[in-house]
């Protein structure tokens, strides 16, 4: 490839002899006296095959992580955004429709539920427009309570835990070093399925435990960084279950257990929650056994290896 260069004219560009590196020629300016005819000259460069091939590799990745970025978008639009905004509309046509029936307390009630389920949209909305903004991502990871990221998440669900009779089983959950808003998604993609997929006339059992990881358990999850100290979260539910050979299909994108319209969904949910995990250097699996019930286990470490400054993003990727 040649690239023509306008020199300085008190600059000559002159080959000398350099130690050579892969098979890439190398040329150095050095000054010389500039004669009066001077013309730009020509650098060669040669680019190897390895790095035509890294070149490509890279910018493949970019645009896998612009479109997962994408489907994460309109993940969240289609589902997270939905419940506040259910809430909303719900309670508000409950006023409309009764607002001579009701009694002022009542009228209060549902005001604070319109109220405090406006006030979680909004920090749904800046939460997720921060992230797709911010630039230094470091700052984004901090001590996240997962207790605190539950309650977050049932209170979106509340209507949806009321209408099925849903009972929530949460137990005390550990801290870890992330970024809330996503430790937020993936709560809500995986309560959500053990919602959804309720058997008929039996009310939803959902039970959300956690447990620190031994040496021993570590050796079981060659994934795992060893130097790291892990925790186990798991959600178990009594609703249909399934095959444990669909195990591993269910984390791939747009793959569905269920093809009727009984259980309506794109199958990108699980899948979004596998590269968030993975991305925390963490694992993901799921248990199962049909009309019983399924576990989806999550082992996350309670702080993030450290990183170099060009590294940070890494941990990021399903969004940048």
């Amino acid at each position: 490839m040649a690239t023509k260069v306008e020199k300085d004219k008190s600059q000559k560009n002159v080959s000398i002899p350099v130690t050579k590196t892969g098979s890439k020629k190398v040329s150095k300016p050095i000054k010389e006296t500039p004669s009066k005819n001077e013309q730009p000259v020509v650098v060669e460069s040669e680019v190897t095959k390895e790095e035509l091939q890294s070149t490509i590799e890279k910018l493949t990745l970019q645009l896998e992580q612009t479109n997962m970025q994408l489907d994460q978008f309109a993940h969240i639009t289609s589902h997270e955004l939905q419940e506040p905004l259910r809430k909303i509309i719900i309670f508000s046509k409950i006023l409309l429709q009764n607002k001579t029936k009701l009694k002022t307390q009542e009228v209060k009630k549902y005001l604070e539920k319109i109220g405090s389920s406006s006030v979680r949209l909004r920090k749904l909305i800046e939460e997720m427009l921060n992230f797709a903004t911010v630039t230094n991502y470091e700052k984004l990871l901090v001590k996240t309570d997962l207790n605190e990221i539950l309650k977050c998440t049932l209170f979106d669900f509340e209507l949806l835990i009321e209408e099925k009779k849903a009972e929530v089983i949460a137990h005390e959950l550990p801290e870890v070093e992330a970024v809330p808003f996503q430790i937020g998604q993936l709560f809500y993609d995986i309560i959500h399925n053990s919602l959804k997929f309720s058997k008929v006339d039996v009310a939803p059992v959902i039970e959300i435990t956690s447990r620190k990881l031994t040496k021993k358990d570590m050796k079981s999850h060659v994934n795992l960084d060893a130097n790291l100290c892990y925790y186990e979260i798991t959600f178990q539910d009594n609703g249909i279950g399934f095959n444990q050979k669909y195990a591993e299909q269910i984390f791939t994108m747009f793959q569905r257990l269920s093809s009727g319209g009984e259980y309506p969904g794109t199958g990108i949910g699980l899948a979004i929650c596998k590269k968030v995990v993975q991305n925390y250097h963490g694992e993901i699996f799921a248990e199962g056994l049909e009309d019983k019930g399924a576990a989806i286990h999550i082992l996350l470490p309670v702080a993030q290896p450290k990183k170099l400054p060009d590294d940070i993003p890494t941990i990021l990727k399903t969004w940048v």
